[in-house]
C-alpha cells in the first residue's frame, strides 16, 4: 500500500505546472490525464487496430476470451492485452506470452509498446 506522502506527490506531479494557468483549475483536484484513453469502453467501440489485434488472437486461438485496448491516447502505438485461453494450461507465462506474440508479430512491428497478460482458461 501506498504511503500518504507518496500518493500526495503523485497527485501533484500530475497537476498542470504553474506554467500553463490555462490548464491548471483551483477549485478542482482532479489530477489531469492529457494521454490517457478511458478504462471503460464497451467492446463494440473498437478503434481500428483494437479489432484487428482482436480478430487475430480470436481467430489463432479459437474460444479464447480476449480484450484490447489502445492505451497511447488513440494513435494505435501501445496496446494492453489480456487473453484467456485453455492451450494456456501447463504453460509458463513466457511461453503463453511466446504464442500471442507469435499471432501478432506482424502488427507488433509497427507498436511502441505492448503490455500483455495472459491465463489459462
Amino acid at each position: 500500500m501506498l504511503s500518504r506522502t507518496t500518493l500526495t506527490a503523485l497527485r501533484s506531479a500530475t497537476r498542470a505546472p504553474a506554467a500553463f494557468p490555462s490548464l491548471a483549475s483551483s477549485s478542482s483536484s482532479t489530477p489531469l490525464r492529457p494521454f490517457s484513453s478511458s478504462l471503460a469502453r464497451p467492446s463494440d467501440n473498437l478503434t481500428d487496430g483494437e479489432k484487428l489485434l482482436k480478430d487475430r488472437l480470436e481467430q489463432g486461438l479459437e474460444g479464447a476470451k480476449v480484450q484490447v485496448q489502445d492505451v497511447s491516447g488513440g494513435c494505435g502505438s501501445f496496446y494492453a492485452i489480456s487473453v484467456e485461453h485453455s492451450s494456456f494450461k501447463g504453460l509458463s507465462m513466457i511461453k503463453q506470452h511466446r504464442v500471442v506474440n507469435e499471432l501478432l508479430k506482424d502488427e507488433i512491428k509497427d507498436m511502441h509498446g505492448l503490455q500483455l497478460k495472459t491465463k489459462a482458461a
